[in-house]
């Protein structure tokens, strides 16, 4: 199973006999199921001895089906109309529903093709609604802890302490139509864990795998990530929405202060920026600043993992960003709401670490003994302070704010 979340993600879930589907914790919304195996019972094969009931061993994939079938050729057939029978019932199984909503397509298949011409459109627009950064799979685990990003195409290179879209999409604008998602792949992006571009913090990747897209074409949406085309089956995003819809209605569990505009500083920006309030939320009692407090391990290759911006009464770790022109940002927002809570469980040492910090600040902090507890709050400032609505999420954001136990 491969997982959209800025990341793919390959699990294989191994139950015992008689557990129910819909608790395997698989994640229905941003999942992508290559394989499915089992053994199921009563289908009428003529493999199985008359009179005998006997389990079949199943493997299903995109394309195939593979069990055991006759050799002669009345009795494959007899095979084929058993297994057809079966395809043919309205909805077979209902606990894996789920699995059509999302799904791989061929590069080469039509839909592809004609999403990819819409999407070499896109790649001239750095302001695009339907594109976004993602972070692939090799670099997951050190992206938190990157310090730089250095792009680099023939000889051409940028270096940044934030990797954003319109970097990437700078290599491309000048190409033609056709050519730009080509051009992206000849991109070479790298991370660094300092500030000096000395230490790298993960492989290097390609432009391509960085690169997000929402394709809409007519009633069908694909959604291209990894470098892989993706498409959307009916029933995705309403079920999607309804979930979110339901958790934005749940009552807050943190009060944050007003984020107000401030005077411009010499760059002519806000002085009001995510330090300042970060700041501001950890004023109240019961609140922890831990914003560029990274923990640091030999994991991370001379960098460090930012666990959260503030620490909350209640073990919430709470993750705060301004986005004033875009959703796109919220994106990197999750990712470290989800790298956070993901590492802490994993990682002894950074668990460690991160719970040697708050006893230093608070030695009878409720985490310390109930650790169990940890709720992630995203704390966010769109443009002119309007509200968040589950319409104004980038697809890709709404997938991991579902996953990821927003507020």
């Amino acid at each position: 199973m491969s997982t959209i979340k800025g990341k793919l993600q390959v699990d294989e879930y191994s139950v015992s006999r008689g557990e129910r589907i819909d608790e395997f914790g698989l994640d229905r919304f941003g999942a992508v199921v290559r394989r499915i195996c089992g053994t199921v019972s009563g289908l009428s094969l003529t493999s199985q001895e008359a009179g005998r009931k006997r389990q079949v061993r199943v493997e299903c994939s995109q394309a195939t089906i593979k069990l055991p079938l006759a050799t002669t050729v009345e009795q494959f057939l007899s095979d084929l109309q058993a297994i057809e029978d079966v395809c043919a019932r309205p909805d077979p199984l209902p606990q894996l529903r789920f699995v059509s909503r999302v799904h791989t397509i061929d590069s080469r298949s039509q839909k592809a093709v004609q999403a990819q011409a819409i999407l070499e459109k896109h790649l001239a627009d750095p302001g695009s609604p339907r594109l976004i950064i993602g972070i692939p799979d090799s670099c997951q685990e050190s992206y938190s802890s990157a310090q730089a990003f250095r792009a680099r195409r023939g000889t051409r290179t940028i270096e940044t302490n934030d990797l954003e879209l319109h970097h990437l999409l700078q290599f491309v604008q000048d190409k033609p139509e056709g050519e730009r998602l080509k051009a992206l792949g000849d991109v070479r992006v790298t991370m660094f864990s300092d500030d000096d571009f000395l230490t790298p913090a993960s492989v290097t990747t390609n432009g391509k795998e960085w690169l997000i897209a929402d394709i809409t074409m007519g009633a069908d949406r694909l959604f291209y990530g990894n470098g892989k085309w993706f498409e959307v089956g009916a029933g995705f995003l309403e079920t999607l929405e309804e979930e979110l819809t339901a958790l934005f209605t749940q009552p807050q569990t943190v009060t944050l202060p007003r984020w107000t505009k401030g005077p411009l500083d010499s760059k002519g920006r806000d002085s009001h920026d995510e330090d300042w309030f970060n700041h501001q939320a950890a004023k109240p009692d019961g609140y922890l600043l831990f914003d560029k407090k990274d923990i640091v391990t030999g994991k991370f290759r001379g960098g460090g993992l930012e666990i959260c911006d503030v620490l909350g009464p209640e073990n919430q770790l709470i993750c705060i960003k301004k986005a004033p022109a875009s959703t796109a940002p919220l994106n990197h927002l999750f990712v470290q709401g989800v790298v956070a809570v993901e590492t802490l469980r994993s990682d002894l040492e950074v668990r460690t670490k991160f719970l040697e910090q708050v006893a230093a600040h608070t030695p009878d902090h409720r985490l310390l003994d109930d650790f169990g507890t940890l709720r992630v709050v995203f704390g966010i400032l769109l443009k002119d302070g309007e509200d968040i609505r589950v319409d104004s999420l980038f697809a890709f954001a709404q997938v991991r704010q579902s996953g990821g136990c927003a507020r």
